[in-house]
């Protein structure tokens, strides 16, 4: 009976966390979970049906192992016989096919650790995110760049500075100015009273399928532009000729 109820707690417990976690809008942490214990079988549902199989090097292998398994095999067993000629007991095969086993096993865990190493080196060194939220970005949630280009673009447009040189300006300001114009697009465009308005987003096109654009001025309070809306917005009339990308 106390199995039991210690078993009916740790559910309890279980369920009470995972609620709290949701709650708190933290799906992440269950997803994190479930991707450590059962994420490795939906990577083999997409890859193994796309694996093909060189049946020559298969072959090959096969050859080698035999070859190796039945000359290891001889070789221990002569050995074995001149060091205790006194042991009647002949070099058993299964110590053989042990050893080879062995040796496999530890190949194969070295090509692993390599792997793994390169992978680690590729993660670290690379621009993709580990991890990436489900909540839709919203020019809040944007990284500065979009926001602050947008107001900086809007200032200059208000000075006076035409539209088709405001890019130029953005990438002779000040040091943050330039990282981030360097960074992103600002495209300018007019709204339907003649407004000026600006369209931000990344040069990188994997950066900008991620996080999408910004979209400010023109009449409209700035706005987050998702990824796929760019190319509609950007084949309008409303964007200044000669500045779309």
């Amino acid at each position: 009976m106390k199995k039991v109820m210690k078993a009916i707690g740790w559910v309890l417990g279980a369920l009470f966390g995972m609620s709290f976690f949701i709650c708190m809008g933290q799906e992440w942490v269950l997803q994190a979970a479930g991707t450590l214990v059962v994420g490795w079988c939906g990577f083999l549902l997409g890859v193994v049906p796309q694996v093909t199989f060189r049946w020559g090097a298969i072959a090959e292998t096969v050859l080698v192992g035999a070859v190796l398994g039945v000359g290891t095999h001889l070789f221990l067993r002569r050995l074995w016989r001149q060091l205790r000629p006194e042991d009647a007991r002949p070099w058993p095969v299964r110590w053989s096919v042990s050893l080879v086993a062995f040796l496999v096993l530890l190949f194969c865990a070295t090509m692993a650790t390599v792997g793994i190493g390169h992978h680690v080196g590729w993660l670290a060194s690379g621009e993709a995110p580990l991890a990436e939220s489900s909540w839709r970005y919203s020019l809040t949630h944007l990284e500065w760049d979009n926001e602050g280009l947008c107001r900086k673009a809007e200032e200059l447009s208000r000075s006076g500075v035409p539209d088709a040189r405001i890019a130029q300006v953005l990438l002779r300001g000040d040091l943050v100015t330039r990282s981030e114009a360097e960074r992103m697009h600002v495209v300018p465009w007019r709204g339907a009273g003649g407004e000026a308005g600006f369209l931000v987003f990344p040069r990188d096109p994997i950066k900008r399928q991620r996080v999408g654009g910004a979209r400010c001025g023109g009449g409209l309070t700035r706005e987050s532009v998702q990824a796929a809306e760019l190319p509609r917005l950007l084949s309008e009339g409303q964007v200044a000729a000669g500045t779309a990308p």
